[in-house]
């Protein structure tokens, strides 16, 4: 069974209202962005449901031998007046509402779920779960500590799992880890015809050491004294590469 990990309030009222009813031949559906975990939660409660993706199957053919469905992708259905939930348990999962009359005539229960933005509770326990398995599968052995508010969740789930594993990389990288990504990345950009290529990619190094200097002192003129360099050397420097 597919784990789903969830603290919000709104999650846990869906889980116990389908609960109730799952034993029933009835119809729901549960609505909400793209990647915010519709179809492991439905897949959760309801583990050996035969899942049909919309996108890619006649759902009313795929459907007629079957009591307990999963239909994911339900907003790509075509002539849903036309589909027979009679004597079955239909879970549909869909990003959107199209016809909301057909939607409310085919389904006795409709939820809207909430995105990982509404879910403030879940980022936290979301992230964590990630880093885990991040640590396990990419054979880091070391602890780390996030910063959820800088997390990305503009994608939700999708986004947010990105954004651990690319933190633990980047927290676990060593110098020669670096100096291979940055060799790899100056090998695709290489160019004969560019005759500027030194200085433009001279920032790539200058804006990482300049600003976690800046970061980690607080103090141009301490930071200057540590580069070794003028503080005015300095101030010109920050302009130019438009750091704060």
């Amino acid at each position: 069974m597919e784990q789903f990990l969830t603290n919000d309030e709104q999650i846990h009222n869906i889980i116990k209202n389908i609960n109730i009813t799952r034993t029933l031949f009835l119809s729901s559906i549960i609505i909400g962005e793209p990647f915010i975990g519709k179809k492991r939660l439905a897949t959760s409660l309801f583990p050996s449901a035969i899942v049909v993706d919309a996108a890619i199957e006649d759902v009313n053919e795929t459907i007629k031998e079957l009591d307990e469905v999963i239909i994911i992708n339900f907003e790509k259905v075509k002539n849903i007046d036309n589909l027979n939930f009679s004597n079955k348990r239909i879970i549909a999962i869909a990003s959107y509402i199209g016809n909301k009359k057909l939607i409310d005539d085919k389904f006795a229960f409709i939820y809207q779920m909430p995105s990982l933005q509404e879910r403030q509770s879940d980022i936290k326990l979301l992230a964590n779960y990630f880093l885990q398995e991040a640590k396990v599968n990419l054979m880091i052995d070391r602890d780390i500590e996030l910063d959820y508010d800088a997390l990305d969740i503009t994608h939700n789930i999708q986004s947010l799992k990105k954004s651990v594993y690319r933190t633990l990389l980047y927290a676990s990288s060593s110098a020669s880890d670096i100096e291979t990504i940055i060799y790899n990345f100056l090998m695709q950009e290489y160019n004969e015809a560019d005759g500027d290529i030194y200085k433009r990619f001279l920032p790539l190094y200058e804006r990482p050491l300049i600003q976690a200097g800046l970061d980690k002192f607080g103090s141009q003129l301490k930071l200057s004294s540590i580069l070794g360099i003028n503080r005015n050397t300095l101030r010109k420097k920050i302009n130019e590469l438009q750091l704060n």
